[in-house]
């Protein structure tokens, strides 16, 4: 065999031993890669995944503040408007009754039947129902004695702000009047007071709101003795709204 012929053959065996190679180092690589499993690519450090989302939607939400007392009257926002459940009571038609006999007066000088608005079974927070009428008016404005009574009880809460319960003449009901700005001079806890007479002015104390001046009055029956607060609420609303019931103070 010539030099040329072996070169030839050697050339030959040379490519196929580098040919074997190259496919045993292609199949060693996959086989590597499917015990390694999938190449996954790297994340967007800029989107955070489905977790991270949950708990800032939970943060947020956490963190949103609480709303006590919303805007009254007509406008006030719908999560504040729901009807609450009702309960049981003792107020029977004999009580109401007896209350519309007495003609109550619009407690708000100024404030004729056509002004107020239906709240009492609006709910609010933690579950409560309303139990009263909001009564809008200007900061200032004289409160009145919606009957005769007695002032059985001057009080200062976080919810009511400055208040003021009378004692009505039987005994067994309490007029209510809550975010008063501040009492009219010479009120006191036992004070006689005669229907009309100014017991104190429109505000916007305890949980209100600053600027949602209002009176926040309520009517309640007594269920236990030298009871002030905690009775069976009585609706105000249709007691108040009868014919003539405005009151006019210069």
């Amino acid at each position: 065999m010539n030099r040329s012929r072996r070169l030839s053959v050697f050339s030959k065996r040379t490519f196929v031993f580098v040919l074997f190679c190259a496919c045993v180092l292609l199949v060693a690589a996959d086989l590597n890669q499917l015990r390694s499993g999938p190449m996954l690519a790297p994340a967007d450090p800029g989107t955070p995944n489905d977790s991270a989302r949950t708990k800032s939607r939970a943060h947020a939400k956490a963190e949103k503040p609480k709303v006590e007392h919303l805007p009254v009257g007509p406008t006030a926002a719908a999560p504040d408007t729901a009807p609450a459940p009702e309960r049981a009571t003792t107020v029977t038609d004999a009580d109401v009754e007896y209350i519309a006999a007495k003609k109550l007066l619009i407690p708000v000088a100024n404030v004729t039947a056509s002004q107020l608005h239906d709240t009492f079974n609006q709910a609010r927070s933690e579950g409560r129902r309303h139990d009263a009428i909001d009564i809008v008016a200007s900061q200032g404005t004289p409160v009145l004695a919606t009957t005769d009574g007695v002032v059985i009880k001057l009080f200062e809460s976080e919810r009511g702000g400055v208040t003021l319960y009378q004692l009505d003449p039987s005994g067994r009901y309490v007029y209510y009047y809550a975010h008063l700005m501040r009492y009219a001079d010479g009120i006191a806890e036992g004070r006689q007071l005669r229907r009309g007479d100014v017991i104190a002015y429109v505000g916007d104390t305890g949980n209100s709101g600053a600027g949602n001046f209002h009176l926040h009055f309520a009517i309640s029956k007594r269920t236990g003795p030298n009871q002030w607060s905690g009775g069976d609420p009585i609706n105000p609303y249709p007691l108040l709204v009868r014919k003539g019931a405005r009151a006019v103070v210069s």
